[in-house]
């Protein structure tokens, strides 16, 4: 599934503050955002104090570290994962498990990079583990561990997934859809289609991006919303870069749905939009097409 809009975007009549969560569900629908909100976190609270560490070392200061030692070796472990440092211990899997499994009362942001370890292992042995976190009383928790199942792509998880598409809070709904969108399951596209209809925009427009990658059409007046700037101008709260997400993720699930149909609407974006971004991203779509 390729880079989807951004779900932090706030409805006219919901607008969230820049809370931890807004920052979270900021990167289900735009996988670079993981690094920047870490990166962000990285600034914020400074980096642990060698830059020598090895997974084993992040591993064992997850175990016996201090109060912010800890939570801040989870974060440095996920990044070395996501360099691809994790092919030097095939073991890595059942410590980390081990260690999430004990984490249920301790400090969240534990929990929440742990998760993001699992997800980037790759390992379906993870599964019981994040499924088990959706019933975490922390919200934020239960978002990351959805996040890491739409990594890992297991069937066993689409029935969890499709009951949190369906959850009374609208981060869960929007960050599950993504996850559903992610395992490329064809069993979540009824789950996908109902969502379309969902009072909250960025929940419909996730609904909508998940089911372009199935090539279902009943996508597209959602998507014809993400395009459509002046509807985008009237959202309350809606900061510019995200309208320029919103759209430009748009435009790749147009691309998916119409093909070649799509050249009017994009040659329209791309002659007449106020962002240089959008306009430079119609562009190379149309150019896609050729």
């Amino acid at each position: 599934m390729t880079a989807p809009i951004e779900p932090g975007v706030p409805s006219a009549t919901d607008v969230p503050k820049e809370s931890p969560r807004t920052i979270l569900v900021q990167f289900v629908l735009l996988p670079l955002g993981v690094v920047l909100v870490g990166v962000a976190v990285f600034l914020l609270f400074g980096k642990l104090a060698s830059e020598e560490h090895s997974i084993p070392d992040y591993v064992n200061e997850i175990r016996s570290g201090g109060r912010h030692e800890r939570w801040q070796a989870a974060y440095q472990l996920s990044k070395s994962i996501q360099r691809g440092e994790a092919k030097k211990y095939p073991d890595l899997e059942p410590q980390i498990a081990a260690i999430y499994g004990q984490s249920k009362n301790d400090d969240p942001r534990i929990r929440r990079y742990l998760s993001m370890v699992l997800g980037q292992l790759g390992d379906r042995r993870a599964t019981p583990l994040l499924l088990d976190a959706l019933g975490d009383r922390d919200v934020e928790t239960r978002l990351y561990a959805l996040l890491a199942l739409g990594q890992l792509r297991d069937p066993a998880a689409l029935p969890r997934l499709q009951q949190a598409a369906a959850d009374e809070d609208k981060d869960v709904r929007k960050t599950a859809l993504y996850a559903l969108g992610e395992m490329g399951d064809s069993r979540a596209v009824p789950t996908l289609a109902a969502a379309l209809t969902d009072q909250t925009p960025d929940v419909r427009w996730n609904a909508a991006v998940a089911l372009s990658g199935f090539g279902d059409k009943r996508a597209l007046s959602a998507v014809h919303e993400m395009l459509d700037r002046s509807h985008l101008d009237q959202i309350a709260g809606m900061r510019d870069d995200q309208k320029e997400d919103v759209m430009i993720s748009g435009m790749t699930a147009l691309l998916k749905l119409a093909g070649r149909d799509s050249i009017p609407d994009l040659q329209r974006i791309a002659n007449s939009d106020k962002s240089l971004r959008v306009r430079d991203a119609a562009r190379s779509a149309v150019a896609s097409l050729k």
